[in-house]
C-alpha cells in the first residue's frame, strides 16, 4: 500500500475505493444497523476535505485500524482493497455515487451507508461484476492495489 500512499495527493477532493469481501459477512455498521454484505466487489464513495486531504483520509482507509469512526471502517476491517479512484480538488461525491448506483450491476445492501449528510440512497454499491478498470469513473485518477484473492 506504500506505493498507492506515495501516489496519492495532500490535496483535498473525491475518491472511490473498492474492497474485496471474499465471504458473505452480517455486519453492525454504527447506528445504521445489522446488515447482510454478500461476497463481492464494493465501491465506496468519499470526500477528503481535512488535513493531509486524499492522502490522510485515503490512507487511513487503507491502513485499516481499529478504531471505527466512519461507515467504511466497519466494512474495511473485513474487507480487502484492490482499486482506487482519485479527483484531487473534485467535490461531487455525490454525483459518483449516483454514477455508480446506477450501473445496471449495482445494488445497494445498507441504506445510508455513507451518506447520513446528504440525501442520497447511499454512498456504497455492490457490483456482481469486476469493477477493477480505469473506465469506471473516468474522470479520476485510478490505482489498481492488488487483485483479489
Amino acid at each position: 500500500m506504500a506505493a498507492a500512499d506515495a501516489q496519492l495527493s495532500a490535496r483535498p477532493g473525491i475518491y472511490a475505493l473498492a474492497l474485496y469481501l471474499d465471504q458473505h459477512q452480517q455486519l453492525r455498521i454504527g447506528a445504521l444497523g445489522d446488515f447482510l454484505f454478500p461476497a463481492g466487489y464494493y465501491l465506496y464513495v468519499g470526500s477528503a476535505w481535512g488535513p493531509g486531504g486524499l492522502r490522510a483520509r485515503v490512507g487511513r482507509h487503507l491502513g485499516g485500524g481499529s478504531i471505527q469512526h466512519w461507515h467504511i471502517d466497519y466494512l474495511r476491517a473485513v474487507a480487502e482493497p484492490c482499486a482506487l479512484w482519485v479527483a484531487p480538488e473534485a467535490a461531487d461525491e455525490c454525483a459518483w455515487a449516483m454514477q455508480l448506483l446506477a450501473l445496471p450491476e449495482a445494488r445497494i445492501v445498507a441504506p445510508r451507508f455513507g451518506a447520513s449528510d446528504c440525501d442520497c440512497p447511499a454512498h456504497l454499491v455492490l457490483l456482481e461484476k469486476d469493477p477493477l478498470n480505469a473506465s469506471l469513473l473516468l474522470q479520476a485518477q485510478y490505482l489498481q492495489l492488488r487483485l483479489p484473492g
